[in-house]
């Protein structure tokens, strides 16, 4: 029975730490990431060492609140003895969560796989050390302690391993997996969508650069659910339609009508994007997947292939 209390606390500690990081410290792991941007960092090539530290220490930090609610239940309820020696899993769930999280939003590609283990097995280790060895049953085991030699060394390995893991996410070449990322999307809706391919090559750029954003902030296990609550917006494009296929017909329709009635000087991509979605923000990152597609298909010719075999 304590056993399962110790999970029940575990599970409830995970939850509200997901909670927390996304009400009381605004962190949306779900909208964190656009194509500019990169998991744990608004920033495309640093991270500072103050969220390498954060992310370490945010689920030891909750394992010691869960620790003193344990010592609390043990010391006011004489029947009760909760175990502290399995506390270290909040780390493991938590991460495997985030990595899930990851998965599902169909974003593996674009992480840095290296910096997150990295990261979660840094924090699984802090955590283990605290509940096998720190956390006692005597809270005074917890307070830092100045004359103690260990304490020090401990200190100077945590500030290489941060370092380290740092250096790890500065050194991954986040453009290069943003590239391959555009790539393979493109290519995936030049062949489900034949009706792109009849687009002249400005529209077809700028009809996959709004679909290319539409799939990436609503992939499809987000799509799936709306389909089960029967959401107006259902399918790859925010539209309510059919199937994907008819989303992009809608989609497509609905660009091209904007395109022909709207001069092609100046900042007309911009222009069109904003009054598409009217967020400057969508418009500027239409922009510039729509130049980065621009450069890739010239390189690879990519819609080249495709208008050659239909």
């Amino acid at each position: 029975m304590f056993f399962m209390l110790q999970f029940m606390l575990i599970f409830i500690t995970v939850v509200l730490e997901f909670l927390a990081l996304k009400n009381f410290l605004s962190i949306n792991l779900k909208e964190y990431q656009g194509f500019t941007t990169r998991f744990f960092s608004n920033s495309n090539d640093t991270i500072s060492t103050n969220s390498v530290i954060f992310w370490i220490f945010i689920s030891p930090v909750f394992s010691c609140f869960t620790y003193l609610v344990i010592w609390f239940l043990n010391d006011n309820f004489g029947t009760l003895t909760i175990g502290f020696n399995k506390l270290w899993l909040i780390s493991l769930f938590f991460w495997l969560g985030e990595y899930l999280l990851i998965i599902l939003l169909g974003r593996r590609k674009l992480v840095n796989k290296i910096f997150i283990f990295s990261i979660a097995i840094s924090s699984l280790m802090l955590n283990y050390y605290l509940s096998v060895i720190a956390f006692t049953g005597n809270v005074g085991d917890i307070l830092p302690n100045a004359s103690n030699t260990t304490f020090q060394l401990y200190l100077i390995l945590g500030m290489f391993i941060v370092s380290a893991i740092q250096v790890t996410y500065e050194n991954d070449n986040y453009t290069l997996k943003r590239n391959k990322f555009i790539l393979r999307k493109f290519d995936s809706y030049l062949s489900k969508f034949d009706i792109l391919l009849k687009l002249d090559k400005q529209l077809l750029y700028l009809v996959s650069s709004i679909l290319l954003i539409e799939d990436f902030e609503r992939p499809k296990v987000i799509r799936i659910f709306e389909k089960i609550v029967n959401s107006s917006t259902r399918n790859i494009a925010q539209n309510d339609s059919l199937n994907d296929y008819h989303s992009v017909f809608l989609l497509t329709q609905n660009i091209q009508e904007l395109y022909n009635n709207h001069s092609k000087l100046g900042n007309w991509i911009y222009e069109i994007a904003y009054e598409y979605n009217h967020s400057e923000q969508y418009a500027h990152d239409v922009v510039g997947i729509y130049d980065t597609l621009q450069n890739l298909d010239a390189r690879y010719s990519i819609s080249k292939v495709h208008r050659s075999t239909t």
